[in-house]
């Protein structure tokens, strides 16, 4: 790689320049608070008790993350078939965002192995809840599978068990 384009450019420029870093736009999906409130929705929706397994939180969470991954998912409910196996992956920026939420004290650990939405995380939620706008595509595919998917159910996608 050769620098004489840069050496020859700065010779025929005859005013000082300097690069600056400039931040980069993140997708929404990649936001931490983005990933809270995807939780809160999860666990306040779709979850009984307002309670769930890391497992069946990943599963969710994965499921939720996009139109195709929501069709995947409903796809796969009414049509459990080998055939239609999903492949759900655990997010790492999940797991921090639901570090940050215990740290923010919006959700906590029960038992050692299931998270609980707690008050904080509640009234969180209840804000989400009143945009119509906001997460709408969220919340609405969290209301049409409702509390449907068992601990059982998510633990069986992640084996080779079969139907669920």
């Amino acid at each position: 790689m050769t620098t004489e384009p840069v050496d020859r450019l700065g010779s025929d420029i005859d005013v000082p320049f300097r690069f600056k870093r400039k931040p980069m736009p993140i997708a929404a999906e990649l936001r931490p608070d983005w990933k809270m409130a995807t939780l809160l929705l999860i666990l306040h929706l779709s979850s009984h008790g307002g309670k769930s397994s890391l497992r069946r939180l990943h599963v969710l969470n994965w499921s939720i993350r996009s139109p195709r991954f929501r069709r995947e998912f409903e796809d796969h409910r009414k049509n459990p078939l080998p055939l239609f196996r999903l492949t759900v992956r655990f997010e790492p920026a999940f797991s921090r965002a639901i570090d940050l939420a215990v740290g923010k004290e919006l959700v906590s650990w029960v038992g050692g192995n299931r998270l609980q939405i707690a008050p904080k995380g509640k009234a969180w939620v209840s804000d989400i809840l009143k945009d119509d706008l906001l997460m709408r595509d969220e919340k609405d595919f969290l209301l049409r599978i409702g509390k449907s998917i068992t601990e059982t159910a998510a633990e069986e996608m992640f084996s080779s068990k079969g139907a669920w």
